[in-house]
């Protein structure tokens, strides 16, 4: 029962990315040469993009050309994430973080000012019990 509801839910959320994936392979397969209208072993793949490129300076030109778009695509991806990240670790800090290092500091500053006062009351009462002395 809950390995079902499981892979469903995973399953839901895998797919879409999967077949994303797969969709960009298919595009760079294709740059590479690679006919796709039939289902191929892998060995047959790799025959095809030997062919297609029979130098390594053709493999990797068309490598280049196959992968801009998919690679453009992650740099964005990549940055929107990023952006995305600072953006939500500024709200936190200023709705989580800020407020707490904020009372901690007024704590402080009134424990502070509370230990000034009572240093100046006994400095006080010493200067009147040595004004005291001083006149007897």
């Amino acid at each position: 029962m809950i390995s079902d509801s499981l892979k469903k839910r995973y399953d839901a959320q895998l797919r879409p990315q999967v077949d994303r994936a797969s969709g960009e392979l298919r595009k760079v397969l294709n740059g590479l040469g690679v006919s796709l209208e039939e289902e191929r072993s892998l060995k047959d793949v790799i025959a095809q993009i030997r062919s297609k490129n029979p130098t390594f300076r053709d493999l990797t030109l068309n490598l280049d050309f196959a992968t801009y778009d998919l690679r453009k695509k992650l740099w964005w991806n990549a940055n929107m994430l990023t952006a995305y990240a600072y953006d939500q670790a500024g709200k936190t800090f200023e709705t989580e973080v800020m407020p707490k290092v904020s009372s901690a500091r007024e704590r402080a500053e009134a424990e502070a000012r509370r230990f000034f006062v009572q240093i100046r009351e006994l400095t006080g009462r010493k200067a009147a019990d040595a004004e005291t002395a001083n006149d007897q």
